[in-house]
């Protein structure tokens, strides 16, 4: 059902244009440092998960607002309900030293750190204890951990699945050359080759060339829509190559309402967003308690403290609670684990109509 864009607050900021950053090349192992404490309230149950967050460092706004994010998630519990939070700093040696001093602390479910290359220290350390990280980078499943972040699969399928049920099949994919290209194109391929999907290309191109329309056309004919992984400026340089081509536009989750509200060359794109019915009274409770709007990731805080509270409550803090075939439903939308790591996370798609933001559908994640 479409919903109109003032319903859907068009001026706010939804999303954290610090997604791509997570995506980043995995560091190496360190050893680990002094054992930091936890931050707030500890007690025998909240004991049983901990959050793994940076409060100090280069990401310390990110992971303050993550912290207060999780506290909106036990308003109306004992406050010693509320998991513990840990703080990682940016490194690997520091995220594997907040692990150590949960486990040492009871944990049973690990959630965090925020970043990819955090990660590995982090699982190094766990032993069978879960790890859910943050990170949107889907080949730490791989590694061993449950993957929580917005990922640009998500967005794919949400995408492609729409655009295929509107009877667009021929899909190129243009995207500036990085690691959120990689992860697009891979995703993509795993989608065309399922069938009703043909991915005409895949173009990794400096936002700023021109003779877009032509590029596609040498690589295997004009497709019937073009998906653009990139935010921010980038996209604004893809938009405005591709203006007056007669091509769909369509987006990830790394678009902001703001960047698409006040680009008229983004007249007519669908992207892929949280369930805004879900995701707006959050940000509402957000604003009146920190004085800030939240984005993605500080919504994921949030999500896993509510995770972490219902499998805590449930006697389930163990592999088998994340895996659970009802899966999950947070501030960003239903989400399933995989018994591999990966999620199944299903998205809104949004619309840019007459200078509105509008919802089209919701998209069942695959």
């Amino acid at each position: 059902m479409r919903r109109d864009g003032d319903g859907l607050r068009q001026g706010r900021r939804w999303f954290c244009k610090g997604l791509v950053a997570q995506l980043a090349l995995l560091g190496p192992l360190a050893a680990c440092g002094d054992l930091p404490g936890p931050v707030g309230r500890t007690g025998a149950g909240a004991a049983k998960a901990a959050l793994l967050l940076p409060l100090t460092g280069a990401n310390a706004a990110i992971g303050k607002n993550m912290a207060n994010a999780a506290t909106l998630a036990v308003l109306g519990r004992d406050a010693a309900a509320q998991p513990p939070v840990y703080d990682t700093g940016d490194t690997a040696e520091g995220a594997a030293a907040a692990a150590v001093a949960a486990l040492a602390r009871g944990a049973k479910l690990l959630m965090g750190p925020l970043r990819a290359d955090q990660t590995p220290a982090v699982l190094a350390v766990a032993g069978q204890v879960p790890v859910v990280t943050f990170s949107n980078d889907e080949t730490l499943a791989g590694a061993g951990a449950f993957v929580m972040g917005v990922t640009p699969a998500q967005s794919v399928s949400a995408m492609f699945s729409y655009a295929r049920a509107q009877g667009l099949s021929r899909i190129a994919v243009v995207a500036k050359p990085g690691a959120l290209a990689d992860a697009t194109e891979a995703a993509a391929a795993r989608l065309a080759a399922l069938g009703g999907i043909d991915l005409v290309a895949v173009l990794r191109r400096d936002p700023g060339e021109g003779g877009l329309p032509a590029a596609l056309k040498a690589a295997g004919g004009l497709p019937q829509a073009v998906f653009l992984p990139d935010g921010g400026v980038a996209l604004a340089g893809f938009a405005g190559g591709l203006a007056g081509s007669g091509v769909q536009l369509l987006g990830s989750a790394q678009w902001g309402v703001e960047d698409v509200a006040a680009n008229p060359d983004l007249s007519g794109s669908w992207f892929a967003a949280p369930p805004p019915d879900l995701f707006l009274p959050f940000s509402d409770r957000f604003l009146a308690g920190f004085g800030d709007l939240p984005g993605i990731v500080a919504a994921l805080g949030h999500d896993a403290a509510l995770l972490a509270l219902g499998l805590g409550d449930a006697g389930a803090l163990s592999r088998k609670g994340l895996t659970r075939a009802a899966g999950f439903t947070g501030v960003l939308g239903p989400f399933r684990f995989q018994p591999d790591g990966r999620c199944q996370r299903s998205l809104s798609v949004l619309a840019l109509e007459a200078g509105r933001i509008v919802a089209l559908a919701e998209v069942a994640g695959t």
